[in-house]
């Protein structure tokens, strides 16, 4: 099973960090997951949301954001295109699917000499 984020919005801040004070290090992302394996691929609906500053190397948590920070959060927030979440099936999911009915159906048919 392989997990992967898909990014659907990054934005640099220029706030203030709580931690170091720089104002040219801060990039709030928003991301979804994406769970992919041989049969299927599900992408889930949950929205992961995070603000990281590359100067001090630090994940700013939502009780260190400032009034500034949390009105340019709710701002970005409302501009992301959501994706819903979603199951896709595989090629060899449908093939398996068919092996599956198909082997049955051929065992039936040839004990029964039709």
């Amino acid at each position: 099973m392989k997990t992967e984020y898909i990014t659907l919005k990054e934005a640099a801040l220029t706030n203030n960090c709580p931690e170091c004070y720089s104002t040219d290090g801060m990039v709030l992302s928003f991301k979804q997951q994406r769970i992919k394996n041989k049969l299927l691929t599900k992408t889930k609906g949950t929205i992961i949301e995070s603000i990281n500053c590359s100067k001090c190397k630090t994940q700013i948590f939502p009780g260190q954001w400032t009034t500034d920070i949390e009105r340019v959060y709710n701002y970005h927030k409302k501009t992301i295109t959501h994706i819903s979440g979603s199951l896709r099936f595989s090629t060899l999911f449908y093939v398996v699917l068919f092996a599956l009915i198909l082997i049955p159906i051929v065992i039936y048919l040839a004990l029964n000499n039709v």
